[in-house]
């Protein structure tokens, strides 16, 4: 991945960042208000050094009172009619 793709990664994740802060919380506050997330995987995150799982994404929108498809748009745009498809 060329510096360019990792600052795209990292821009489109920013908004989680900014989000949390709004809400007063830390990495680890948000870790464990998803319940399935750890202090450093939120800080890869946001910083676009790795994705999160399905389930760490949804936990993850909950603890932030976002819809998913705001907070992940790139795990949740596969959607129709309400069903979830998996990625190829």
């Amino acid at each position: 991945m060329g510096a360019r793709e990792r600052t795209k990664m990292s821009l489109r994740r920013e908004h989680l960042r900014i989000a949390r802060l709004r809400l007063g919380m830390t990495a680890l506050d948000l870790a464990e208000a998803a319940g399935n997330l750890t202090e450093p995987k939120v800080y890869n995150v946001e910083r676009g050094r790795c994705a999160p799982t399905r389930d760490e994404a949804l936990s993850w929108a909950a603890a932030l009172a976002m819809p998913p498809k705001t907070a992940f748009p790139e795990v949740f745009t596969s959607e129709k009619g309400g069903r979830h498809e998996r990625p190829h």
